[in-house]
């Protein structure tokens, strides 16, 4: 008896669900650094706090992302998706009076350089499944990197590590009787010493057997002074991006 009602409740979602799917994109994403970051160490806890921009050097740059979801039929179960996504950033610029770690009060120009990994696994439900899809879920990230700061006596190098759970959302309208749907994702969470989001909004068309183009808009932004030891970070990077994607 248990058996045949474990069998109905089977094949009940397999008949009600998705058929096992999901979709990979990798894109490009021209991204503009904004806000300011500052490193301070003991005994003497003096700082400069630094403009990305401004007294960094950073400019806009392009790096890759990708995205790869899995869904499946079982309802009870979650469906998954991965992501991961590079930035990174060179700059060079005269300072006067900048501290650093353990750079003192410099005047002259130093070279500078940030990367920064985002690795994402989302567990997702999907609230609604027809012209307008909404999934709900939860990320947990992990986020690595490093600033480097170069004078012509000195570099002061720091890696950093953190990993942390983010609240999840899609929401996509596909438009009928056509090709074209317009997208927004995003994850958030914002607890202690650390507040993070970051959202696309989109719009693809399908060309054929899945195959796709989406073009929109990425914005990511770190606001933490948890990351390492004496860093202070609160930045943004924004901009256009453009993806290749297959559906299957």
């Amino acid at each position: 008896m248990k058996k045949t009602i474990l069998l109905f409740i089977l094949l009940h979602t397999f008949g009600y669900a998705d058929t096992i799917g999901g979709e990979v994109s990798l894109g490009v994403f021209n991204h503009s650094p904004s806000g300011q970051v500052s490193y301070v160490l003991p005994p003497g806890n003096i700082g400069t706090s630094s403009d990305l921009e401004d007294t960094l050097g950073f400019s806009e740059t392009q790096d890759i992302f990708f995205k790869a979801y899995l869904e499946h039929p079982l309802l009870f179960l979650p469906n998954i998706k991965l992501g991961y996504t590079k930035l990174s950033h060179e700059g060079s610029n005269d300072v006067n009076l900048f501290s650093w770690g353990d750079i003192h009060q410099f005047t002259g120009n130093i070279d500078n350089s940030l990367a920064l990994d985002i690795s994402d696994a989302t567990l997702y439900y999907e609230a609604l499944d027809n012209w307008l899809e909404v999934d709900l879920g939860l990320t947990l990230r992990y986020l690595s990197g490093n600033i480097a700061v170069n004078t012509s006596a000195e570099t002061e190098v720091i890696d950093f590590s953190t990993l942390f759970p983010m609240l999840y959302a899609k929401g996509r309208f596909n438009i009928p009787s056509t090709d074209v749907a317009v997208q927004m994702e995003a994850n958030a969470i914002s607890y202690g010493g650390l507040t993070s989001y970051d959202y696309e909004i989109s719009a693809r068309y399908t060309l054929t057997m899945g195959l796709g183009l989406e073009a929109g808009y990425k914005s990511l932004h770190l606001d933490s002074d948890e990351l390492s030891d004496g860093l202070d970070a609160n930045v943004d990077f924004s901009g256009p991006f453009v993806s290749a994607i297959w559906d299957f």
